[in-house]
């Protein structure tokens, strides 16, 4: 019986002749599994579809055959397409300015959930009881202002800037564990939820509203597929359009206990096999995998579900061994908490387990949800340090795009030279569409890192830095402006600025 259904599609749009968009929509592994993938190319017509193609051929082919955890697998297929990308940029100068933004997603019927990658501005919903929201978020200027509620959906949909992206596959090698590349994580997905993969060329048309009102309808999920994209095409389809689409059958049987209730199962053992009735226990997620004991039950040493083993004989006896078994229980709990509020610890020496004893909490590290800017781990330090958002450029940078970016973010934003591309160019470029001659520019809250030359000025403005650091750069700020008898001299103001 088929627990889910799915369907795709993509459109040039009314603009456009050719389409730069890609997309995967099939079973993966089981009847209960999905591989969903949108993917918008980048780079001029060869190029972004050329990028799209590899990205596309190569998460197909590393999601053929389960291997371990799957969201750590779906991870490492898009690192496996980047660097695909990356490598056939530097080999072929035909591509040599060719990438793409996608989300990928492997849904899970039976456990549940929904695993993804994401980087750039495609997007990810969850579609639950008519709300449609939302799970990624946008790897562009625009985008953060939306999700951050200074702009509405609409304001964003017409910016100017809504397609100046911040992340994109394939511009640098990457590894797994680089965390200013990916936004990644798992979401909950019960039967009866849909989920939406999209390109920009659907959002910057159509509203979530209206997607949602499609959504609703009792059409065949291709007909919705369709429609949300006649839709774009009808507010003017400015640019390619592709959408996927996923429904869970909706569950016919009673929903899971909640914890405290009773199920009755069937617990092997090493030496006999017996019926109990153990208390559902909560379970976490880790690493995309759901169904293990809840750390809090672990931790009190239990690892199975107890046994409660039939006997013959005095029943009063047996009752009078449960409550001594559970006395001790509570009493081993009572020290165990007693001790570690004390903050009691082991001691420092080669051996701190003698018995070889490992426990829950030996072996678990917390691991941040997601590496989207912002919501990094936590550094090393004090507990007040705050550690800076990274970009990592390609390119010099508009000063006005990267500003906004820093403010939006309230935190230090630490500016690095892309992985793989030479450092021989500017960080930031003042020219004409950051300030008109004369005007002050004021730059705060910045750190520059490796360029050659960290902001390049191009129009004659004063500039104005706050808390702004330049860290081996040869040029900190180079004035590229031709002096004539109309110019006024470039002026620079420094606050709490270090040069080093």
């Amino acid at each position: 019986m088929k627990t889910m259904l799915i369907s795709g599609n993509t459109h040039p749009g009314m603009r456009r002749t050719d389409n730069e968009d890609t997309y995967t929509c099939r079973q993966l592994w089981s009847p209960d599994k999905a591989l969903l993938l949108v993917v918008d190319g980048v780079g001029g017509y060869a190029g972004g579809k050329r990028a799209a193609a590899i990205a596309r051929e190569s998460i197909d082919q590393y999601m053929q055959t389960p291997k371990g955890d799957t969201l750590t697998m779906l991870r490492e297929a898009v690192i496996f397409a980047n660097n695909r990308i990356a490598e056939e940029r530097a080999n072929n100068p035909k591509y040599s300015e060719m990438c793409c933004v996608l989300t990928a997603a492997v849904a899970d019927a039976t456990a549940g959930t929904v695993c993804f990658v994401h980087v750039g501005d495609t997007r990810m919903y969850r579609y639950r009881k008519g709300v449609l929201q939302k799970l990624t978020k946008d790897h562009s200027f625009v985008g953060l202002r939306e999700d951050a509620g200074e702009i509405t959906e609409r304001e964003a949909m017409s910016h100017p800037q809504r397609n100046q992206i911040l992340r994109e596959v394939g511009s640098a090698i990457h590894r797994i564990d680089d965390e200013d590349f990916m936004q990644y994580g798992t979401e909950e997905l019960l039967p009866g939820d849909g989920l939406l993969l999209c390109s920009d060329g659907l959002t910057d048309m159509v509203t979530a509203k209206q997607i949602a009102e499609i959504l609703a309808t009792s059409a065949a999920l291709n007909t919705k597929v369709n429609n949300i994209i006649a839709l774009a095409n009808e507010a003017g389809g400015h640019d390619n359009i592709t959408v996927v689409l996923l429904k869970t059958k909706s569950s016919k049987t009673p929903a899971q206990p909640v914890s405290g209730a009773k199920v009755k199962k069937t617990v092997k053992t090493k030496t006999a096999t017996a019926e109990t009735t153990p208390s559902i226990l909560p379970t976490e997620k880790k690493n995309g995998q759901s169904g293990q004991p809840g750390t809090a039950a672990m931790a009190a040493g239990t690892t199975e579900p107890a046994i409660a083993v039939k006997k013959t004989g005095n029943s009063n006896k047996w009752v009078r061994w449960n409550v001594l078994v559970v006395l001790l229980l509570a009493a081993s709990s009572w020290y165990f908490f007693s001790r570690k509020n004390t903050g009691s610890v082991i001691p420092e020496n080669n051996n701190p387990n003698p018995q070889g004893i490992t426990t829950v909490a030996d072996t678990t590290t917390a691991k941040p949800a997601s590496i989207f800017s912002g919501q990094h781990a936590a550094p090393a330090g004090p507990a007040t340090a705050k550690a800076p958002d990274t970009l990592r450029l390609s390119a010099t940078r508009n000063i006005v795009d990267i500003q906004q970016y820093a403010d939006s973010t309230g935190n230090q934003l630490l500016l690095l030279p892309a992985k793989g591309k030479t450092n021989l160019f500017a960080a930031l470029e003042i020219n004409k569409s950051s300030g008109k001659a004369g005007d002050t520019i004021v730059i705060k809250n910045l750190r520059l890192q490796g360029f050659e030359t960290g902001i390049k000025v191009s129009v004659p403005v004063h500039v104005k830095l706050e808390n702004t650091f330049f860290e081996n750069i040869k040029y900190p700020v180079r004035n590229y402006v031709k002096p004539d008898s109309t110019n006024k001299s470039l002026s620079v103001q420094m606050t709490s600025t270090v040069m080093h």
